[in-house]
């Protein structure tokens, strides 16, 4: 079977960090060609991919290029929209890097081309694909702990905010994060509550709190982006038969029960040595899988529009105070009759 091939937009530490790794591990895509706007980082790639990969200055000379099977893009945020707006116009299969733009104004708008986009889309929720995640869902559905009563996520980081950035820190993280909670409860959430941090730079956070009705449970995600302690992310729930606590850098997963009150531990990590991150394997391997296919998967436009409009609500809450609703996804032709964003003075 011969290789796919794949193009890069963008060639800074994400690509050369998380996508280089991930692709040579799988082995089954070639990199055809690459595009960066400096000579410096154009130069970086022949030195680092070769002399025969087609390198140009820019997104739109890739995809007027040689015939891809796939792209993948790692762009700064405020080149995401317009990055991903080119390959959709292209018709090529794309792995895309959330969130689909830097502006709140111009997210439905782009939710209206993703998923009017005939080829296959992949966003880049590496953390959804971490195997804990799939096994925590498994014990979740078949009710080992009873019925789940609450779940709470942790991020500590230190990232600190960026001071003009548009979009809240909840909003601008809700689909990576959002998505684990919902995987793991098998559910999205139909409101949203966002407890504003103080001394802030601007509309962005470092401290911040997002409470989320999914119905008949309540989940949190509390953010410490500016935190001196080591980088984690874990997540802690309960139930009316046990508790459950989550490692997503480990894997390890540690449960209780009436039945069983003494820890059970698992270990479910994702594939290492990480790709930069857990997850990124697994999830390049499956926009692979899905680009072979021809087939969509569980990362597909869909799932992307149900976390922006989480994303969306957020910021609904963080301007008002109060809770925001979460626009239903069925109601998609709403979505795809997004007016463009207005033209900024």
């Amino acid at each position: 079977m011969s290789k796919l091939r794949i193009g890069l937009i963008g060639y800074g530490s994400w690509t050369r960090n998380a996508y280089l790794p991930a692709l040579q591990h799988s082995g089954r895509a070639t990199i055809l060609s690459a595009a960066a706007p400096s000579e410096r980082t154009r130069q970086l790639i022949r030195n680092e991919l070769g002399n025969d990969l087609l390198v140009f200055d820019g997104f739109e000379a890739l995809l007027n290029g040689p015939q891809l099977d796939g792209v993948m893009i790692a762009v700064p945020d405020f080149m995401h929209e317009a990055a991903l707006t080119a390959a959709l116009a292209a018709g090529v299969a794309v792995f895309y890097e959330p969130p689909l733009s830097h502006t709140r104004q111009h997210i439905l708008p782009m939710l209206n081309r993703l998923l009017v986009a005939p080829q296959i889309t992949h966003a880049d929720l590496e953390l959804g694909y971490i195997p804990a995640v799939k096994r925590m869902a498994e014990l979740v559905q078949t009710r080992v702990l009873g019925q789940i009563q609450t779940v709470s996520m942790r991020l500590q980081a230190s990232w600190q905010a960026e001071p003009h950035n548009d979009l809240c820190t909840i909003g601008r993280l809700a689909p990576w994060y959002v998505d684990v909670l919902n995987r793991i409860l098998g559910a999205t959430p139909l409101r949203v509550f966002v407890l504003d941090g103080h001394g802030n730079a601007g509309r962005a956070q470092n401290y911040s709190l997002a409470h989320f009705d999914y119905g008949e449970v309540w989940g949190s995600f509390h953010v410490n982006i500016a935190s001196v302690g080591e980088l984690a992310i874990s997540i802690d729930g309960h139930g009316t038969a046990g508790d459950f606590a989550l490692d997503l850098f480990t894997g390890e997963i540690r449960f209780r029960s009436q039945r069983n009150s003494n820890w059970t531990i698992e270990q479910w990590p994702a594939q290492t040595p990480y790709a930069d991150w857990p997850g990124m394997h697994e999830s390049v391997a499956a926009f692979l899988d899905t680009v072979a296919k021809g087939e969509p998967n569980s990362n597909s436009a869909l799932r992307m529009a149900q976390l922006n409009l989480v994303g969306l609500a957020a910021e609904e809450a963080k301007d008002n105070g109060t809770w925001a609703s979460v626009r239903d996804v069925a109601t998609i032709e709403s979505l795809k009759a997004a007016a463009e964003p207005p033209v900024q003075k």
